[in-house]
């Protein structure tokens, strides 16, 4: 195995176990009770907060049926972001252990047509660091077999950390709905060692 996969399936051990988990299969939830494809009404009313519009004026919702009060775009769809609700976990908002930022898209049809989980880069730098790991832990939730992978090569001042450099984006089909998982490491030539970059975003979407 190549060292850099060896460096992070190490780090990977020491986190599949703490935080909310992805959930792995075609039938079950995105996250939490969470599932592409379902009516917005379903969502439970308990367990989420800090309700708001992505787009457009700043506006907190009092709840998930308020998603019309937001500005839909192009395709129909109305950004809302979310936080978990105080209570409901010891760590403030984290997927798979990673602080994260989660928006969830509405279609006109009142289902949720996608949902999609940033990596939170205003952490501190212990856990920023390990913010490429998170595409992993969804790649092996969602099941390993049946990606799609590209790796892309540094532009510009984009340069490797140590030996390691990612830009990589894989794809999945699930049934009704897809799976985009965009994992980058690396650094800027010339920059500060802590301005590098490590993030995952991972995009579920409606396909039908």
């Amino acid at each position: 195995m190549p060292r850099r996969l060896r460096i992070e399936r190490t780090a990977l051990l020491a986190l599949l176990c703490t935080g909310p988990a992805l959930a792995a299969g075609p039938d079950l939830p995105d996250l939490r009770d969470l599932r592409v494809g379902m009516p917005v009404s379903e969502i439970s009313p308990t367990g989420y907060g800090d309700l708001a519009c992505r787009e457009g004026p700043a506006r907190t919702l009092s709840g998930w049926g308020d998603w019309r009060a937001c500005p839909a775009d192009a395709k129909g769809q109305r950004a809302i972001g979310f936080a978990y609700a105080d209570g409901t976990t010891r760590n403030g908002t984290r997927v798979a252990g990673h602080p994260a930022r989660l928006t969830l898209l509405v279609g006109d049809d009142a289902r949720i047509g996608g949902l999609v989980i940033e990596t939170d880069d205003a952490v501190p730098l212990y856990l920023r660091k390990k913010g490429h790991l998170l595409g992993l832990q969804a790649r092996g939730h969602w099941g390993e077999d049946g990606w799609t992978c590209a790796e892309r090569k540094p532009t510009g001042d984009e340069t490797p950390l140590g030996e390691t450099f990612v830009k990589e984006e894989c794809r999945k089909a699930l049934g009704n709905r897809s799976v985009t998982v965009n994992r980058d490491l690396y650094g800027h030539q010339g920059a500060d060692p802590r301005a590098f970059v490590s993030r995952t975003r991972i995009v579920v979407a409606a396909t039908k």
